[in-house]
């Protein structure tokens, strides 16, 4: 009779703890990818609110998709008779508590991304010409100035009204100001002969754990033939050239150079 209540026992706890492991993994599952019915409920929430917020609009809703950051659901709205005229709002135990209209739309936040985008791969694909001895990731900014002049949808051009910077990044180049300059005065060549025109040439290089970033770099400076001076008098402090220059080593932690101009 003890034994069969010892057997019983054993049973409950081996039962009880199944559950519980079964409920810990449905718990994580529920995290990482939440459920269908929080998923239709939070749709329903999107839709209401879409209706309200922007009404006699046709726009389409995606369906909502769960955000493991932020615990919530979130859904594409767009409105297919207008390029770039998408945004996300995004819901969480009913309320809405986030909608990127503003940024995306209203302040053209989708164009300035798919002009840098697109201004970006074009440089990609002349770095790529150049063959360089190591690859060099650009990336390609819109002018805080310019942003006014964006219209939702414009076509890219790179001779049109705005204007852009960029900025290079390379992992396998000595990070040294002199090869700072050697690269930036290859690369502006290289853009200059595409016709590609930037406000200002950037070039962030990092290696073994030191790393250089040299920022703000003005055309005129470039071609000049002299950048190499002015990079370091830029170090030393000078605060005329309006160069910004950032060194790290591995024996100390970053340190920053006052930024020209300033």
């Amino acid at each position: 009779m003890e034994q069969d209540t010892i057997q019983i026992v054993k049973r409950t706890v081996g039962l009880l703890l199944l559950l519980a492991a079964a409920a810990g993994i449905g718990g994580a599952l529920l995290w990482f990818f939440g459920s269908p019915w929080a998923a239709a409920a939070a749709q329903r929430d999107i839709q209401a609110y879409v209706q309200l917020s922007y009404p006699g609009r046709e726009l389409t809703i995606e369906k909502a998709s769960y955000n493991v950051s932020t615990r919530g659901y979130q859904a594409l709205v767009e409105d297919p008779a207008q390029e770039d005229a998408f945004f996300t709002v995004s819901v969480k135990d009913g309320q809405v508590f986030a909608d990127s209209y503003e940024a995306d739309v209203n302040q053209k936040g989708n164009t300035i991304r798919r002009l840098e985008e697109a201004y970006t791969e074009l440089v990609q694909k002349r770095l790529e010409e150049l063959e360089l001895p190591a690859p060099l990731r650009p990336t390609v900014r819109l002018d805080e100035a310019s942003a006014e002049l964006v219209q939702l949808g414009m076509t890219f051009s790179q001779k049109g009204p705005l204007h852009y910077h960029l900025m290079l990044e390379g992992t396998e180049f000595p990070p040294t100001l002199d090869t700072a300059a050697q690269l930036l005065g290859q690369i502006y060549a290289q853009m200059d002969t595409a016709e590609y025109d930037f406000v200002s040439y950037g070039v962030q290089l990092e290696k073994d754990g030191s790393a250089i970033a040299v920022a703000q770099v003005l055309p005129s400076q470039i071609k000049g033939g002299n950048l190499a001076r002015i990079l370091q008098l830029a170090l030393e402090g000078d605060s005329e050239n309006g160069v910004y220059i950032s060194i790290r080593t591995p024996q100390e932690p970053l340190g920053e150079s006052e930024p020209a101009g300033e």
